[in-house]
């Protein structure tokens, strides 16, 4: 009995070890856990994109525009309540003052505390002097002076004029042409630091070229506006100083302190809103 007790406990040991060392695949099959299904976004609810505001008109650029420079000869004599009424303009130009008047300072100070460019309108002989029409003024550069003399009249009248940047002539069809003369007077606006406009006055004036010649900043007048005092007439050539815009990007419009003129320029500047860009003469000198 204890032998056959032994054979069967022997016999159940061996079964019990047997089935402790499978392993799965050994005779079994087993069943893999099922892949979660991935999860899909929430799919969102289209909504129309929101309509954007109406974007204003773009103003034409700055740059793109041509330069108008106005420049207003002969302050000095005429009535401050006219040089104020000018200078009321909300727009830059210049204004030419001559030495030696009345309302000489009183002009300069008007018009530089109002943000406009003040200029010395220096006197220079004309063709035809003496004759009607043709005095220049006081102490002007008159072609038969020394040299001396013409440099003293320059200094003399540059000093004459207070907040002045730069320099006109007021007439010099005599005096214009010579190359000679020339020299000496912009020599004199050379050293004071000035630029000179060429008032052209006279068709064969070589101011410009000496000007470049003597790296004075300098630049040309393209059109009298009121040679004719008519508002038709200051429009025709207010018209064709644009179309000079236009076309090379920049003009220099001469006029002066005439009742007539003011009032043409009250419409005219408003009316050129966006088509030109104001400056002052200063601006357009090279």
């Amino acid at each position: 009995m204890v032998l056959l007790g032994l054979g069967i406990g022997a016999l159940l040991s061996t079964q019990s070890c047997s089935r402790k060392g499978r392993l799965p695949g050994d005779g079994e099959t087993v069943t893999p856990a099922p892949k979660p299904h991935p999860v899909q976004p929430a799919t969102p609810k289209h909504e129309p994109p929101p309509v954007p505001a109406p974007a204003p008109a773009p103003a034409p650029p700055a740059g793109k525009l041509p330069r108008m420079a106005v420049v207003i000869d002969d302050l000095g004599y005429a009535l401050t309540e006219l040089v104020t009424r000018l200078c009321s303009q909300p727009v830059a130009f210049s204004v030419a003052v001559l030495p030696y008047q009345e309302n000489t300072r009183a002009s300069a100070e008007i018009a530089h505390d109002r943000g406009k460019e003040v200029m010395l309108h220096l006197p220079m002989e004309p063709v035809g002097y003496p004759g009607p029409g043709k005095d220049p003024g006081p102490d002007a550069v008159m072609f038969d002076l020394s040299e001396k003399e013409i440099r003293a009249r320059v200094a003399k009248a540059l000093a004459e004029v207070p907040f002045r940047k730069g320099v006109n002539n007021h007439m010099g069809s005599r005096i214009t042409p010579d190359r000679t003369r020339m020299r000496w007077i912009l020599e004199e606006i050379r050293s004071r630091k000035c630029f000179f406009v060429d008032s052209r006055t006279e068709k064969d004036s070589v101011a410009f070229d000496v000007a470049q010649e003597l790296s004075v900043p300098t630049v040309q007048r393209k059109v009298f506006l009121d040679d004719d005092k008519s508002f038709p007439e200051m429009e025709k050539q207010w018209e064709r100083a644009l179309a000079i815009a236009r076309k090379d990007g920049q003009v220099v419009i001469i006029g002066h302190i005439y009742p007539e003129t003011v009032a043409a320029l009250e419409k005219l500047i408003p009316a050129t809103t966006g088509k030109v860009i104001f400056v002052k003469a200063g601006d357009l000198v090279k």
